[in-house]
């Protein structure tokens, strides 16, 4: 090999280098500003519900007198407490119409879960976030949960993933506090570590992530799974 040659070589080699350097430090950038609009809409939404729940409140009294019934349709007090005071794109409270994915929804590692909300009553808000509104109780007992609600920050678009666009809170039967993350007085530690639930790699179904950042002041930092 001629020297003309290797110095070729040596130039497409650090042209390769250059490019790799450029490629990690533009995903690096790309990843903290995902990371930052995320949070940005979530504390958003959060807010946003706490408020339209204390009007429904306000107007209707707390959720105990709702009349939620066993098992997770409800339609009707989704519809007449909930969903009108809402802006939204679209319903498919009373019936499914493409608002959550057909698909399960995934861990941090790409697995799929159990978890997959195109059944369960819900919204497209105007903003493009889904809302789905699974009720699990009567909701009768002071500060019982009353439903879990799921959000998908991009609704049925990827990544469909616990943690990046899909994030859990829950909705009970309180006038101070009706809309909270799940489980978020599980022990801060715990949120982070839990191998089924917790907001890690590992974890099988990452729920508590919405409870992590809602500790975290809604702020994804270095040590988040993203």
């Amino acid at each position: 090999m001629d020297e003309i040659t290797r110095r070729k070589l040596r130039a497409v080699g650090a042209i390769a280098v250059l490019v790799g350097v450029v490629c990690a430090i533009f995903f690096a950038f790309y990843q903290i500003r995902e990371k930052k609009n995320t949070t940005m809409r979530l504390r958003s939404f959060y807010s946003d519900m706490v408020q339209t729940l204390q009007l429904s409140m306000n107007l209707n009294f707390t959720p105990d007198i709702w009349e939620f019934k066993g098992g997770y349709r409800n339609v009707d007090v989704i519809n007449n407490y909930i969903v009108q005071y809402l802006k939204i794109e679209k319903s498919c409270v009373a019936t499914p119409d493409g608002c959550f994915p057909e698909t399960n929804y995934k861990n941090f590692t790409n697995k799929l879960t159990d978890v997959n909300l195109s059944k369960i009553p819900s919204v497209v808000l105007k903003n493009g976030i889904s809302v789905a509104f699974e009720t699990i109780s009567k909701c009768k007992k002071q500060d019982s949960v009353c439903a879990i609600v799921y959000v998908d920050m991009n609704s049925t678009a990827e990544p469909n993933t616990f943690g990046k666009d899909l994030f859990v809170f829950m909705l009970l039967n309180s006038k101070q506090r009706p809309f909270l993350p799940y489980n978020i007085n599980v022990a801060k530690e715990k949120l982070s570590s839990d191998p089924k639930m917790g907001c890690n790699k590992e974890a099988e179904m990452p729920m508590y992530c919405s409870a992590y950042l809602y500790d975290n002041d809604w702020i994804m930092d270095k040590t988040y799974p993203w």
